[in-house]
């Protein structure tokens, strides 16, 4: 995906944020036959979501089922589990399976980048990481999604950074473990001792770059923006030789996969993505991989004292988790490794773990691969059911 170009340009001057809305998911959903709803959710601290929901499928027998949540990955929103046809779809798939799927957006993405009293160009609604997403972001959604369907509990799904929220959520406020009955971690990212690629290299002069975005009053990238539309075409569109570039440079990021990647894709992909992110987001994902712990977000020692109390910032404590996970992993996944995986699998009390059978399965084709149904949904659905 060429979008991910700009997390290798990392700090580029037009890497502003943008107030376009995005293409309309409304439309995306209703044009391949399916109900569609929105609804709004306030934060604790004062952050508006937009939900989007597809109560049920084509073979809608008048009952609504069971509530699922499906929570997307860093730069994505919620139109990432519904870009491709509806067999291979995830959240298509769901609506025909009997559930009522609901997909939130996280705060600053494309759908959910408004607050009651912040302005969004304002250094003050940027200052969040994904600990705010799981501390506040989750249980303000799922509070909501229950009073609304009547369902004392749901199911959850999530992908890469959707996984990470899901872990900070059920470690620090263990009493929502009562309201999941179920979780599906795709790609789970928490420890991040194995990453590969492009991004390990950034992840070395991450300090250097956080210090240049300040510098520049950057606080957010990548937002769906014109200035990122035109940093595609400008740099991936106008000669052969560098829109090649741009698609192979997805592989230096999540993993070589030319068998799996759907290149038809990509025109649909590109009208979505990417959503936007904080730079402190991607500072804690940084700083979580120099210090090979999953850890809250590290100010320094003198904020840390004045924050947590002592010097450095608190590990989650992932043995509160009491929901039964299913971490499901690709082996040529570059930002989380086997070994990852396994701390992470050792560090859950319920937990088991599911390998996609195929070697090149990498970060992205957890959403997008051409047999993604085969390869993982199928099984993904097995286990749904048995809980």
């Amino acid at each position: 995906m060429r979008f991910l170009l700009g997390t290798v340009l990392l700090i580029v001057p037009y890497a502003v944020v943008g107030l376009n809305l995005g293409a309309s998911v409304e439309s995306l959903v209703r044009s391949q036959g399916y109900p569609f709803e929105q609804h709004s959710v306030v934060t604790e601290d004062g952050y508006i979501l937009t939900l989007h929901r597809i109560p049920y499928g084509k073979n809608h027998t008048g009952m609504i089922g069971r509530p699922i949540l499906l929570q997307h990955g860093i730069l994505c929103s919620s139109a990432g589990w519904l870009l491709s046809r509806p067999d291979k779809a995830l959240g298509f798939i769901l609506a025909d399976q009997g559930y009522d799927v609901w997909m939130p957006n996280s705060r600053g993405n494309t759908y959910s980048r408004m607050h009651k009293s912040l302005n969004i160009h304002s250094a003050e609604y940027w200052d969040f990481s994904f600990h705010e997403m799981g501390y506040y972001d989750l249980p303000a959604c799922i509070d909501y999604i229950l009073r609304q369907t009547g369902y004392p509990k749901l199911e959850y799904i999530g992908h890469s950074q959707g996984t990470s929220i899901f872990f900070i959520l059920a470690s620090t406020r263990p009493e929502y473990n009562e309201k999941i009955s179920y979780m599906s971690a795709l790609a789970p990212i928490a420890y991040l001792d194995q990453v590969r690629g492009t991004l390990k290299a950034l992840i070395f002069v991450s300090t250097q770059l956080e210090w240049f975005s300040k510098h520049l009053g950057l606080h957010a990238i990548l937002s769906d923006s014109w200035a990122v539309r035109m940093m595609e075409k400008v740099l991936c569109e106008t000669f052969s030789f560098a829109e090649a570039f741009c698609d192979n440079l997805v592989f230096l990021i999540v993993g070589y996969d030319s068998q799996q990647w759907n290149m038809t894709l990509l025109p649909t992909i590109d009208n979505y993505m990417p959503a936007g992110t904080s730079i402190k987001q991607l500072v804690h994902f940084a700083q979580i991989a120099k210090s090979t712990q999953f850890r809250q977000y590290d100010y320094g020692y003198l904020k840390n004292l004045e924050v947590y109390h002592q010097r450095d910032p608190p590990d989650y404590d992932l043995s509160k988790i009491s929901t039964p996970v299913t971490l499901h992993y690709g082996n040529n996944d570059w930002l989380t490794g086997i070994n990852d995986i396994a701390k992470l699998n050792a560090s859950i009390p319920k937990t088991n773990t599911r390998l996609v059978p195929f070697s090149y399965f990498n970060h992205l084709d957890f959403m997008w691969a051409k047999d993604v149904d085969k390869l993982l949904y199928d099984d993904l659905l097995i286990n749904l059911n048995s809980h």
